[in-house]
């Protein structure tokens, strides 16, 4: 289970979907930013994106290259938890494991 105190872009936002449960703290940012750079999401990212979010979102998010917070990634179901401090985020880990 990982836990975003930062930037989760591209492959770290991959990663994290790849993962069954995910929490943030508030200041995380999320993204599949490769467009800018010509490709597309690797790692299963276009896939598992899709599953986790719906075809519409995904399709948003991976050809605009927009990066989203914390809490837009919780309102869309591409996190499970936002802490709002590191301290609470370590709690919650530990309450789940």
């Amino acid at each position: 289970m990982p836990l975003w105190n930062g930037f989760a872009l591209g492959g770290g936002c991959e990663l994290a979907m790849a993962c069954h449960m995910r929490i943030a703290t508030e200041n995380a940012k999320f993204g599949q930013p490769e467009v800018n750079l010509g490709t597309i999401p690797g790692y299963g990212g276009t896939q598992r994106l899709t599953q986790l979010v719906g075809r519409g979102k995904a399709l948003e998010l991976i050809l605009t290259a927009d990066l989203i917070t914390a809490q837009e990634a919780k309102a869309i179901g591409l996190v499970n938890h936002v802490a709002a401090t590191k301290t609470e985020l370590i709690e919650l880990a530990h309450k789940i494991i």
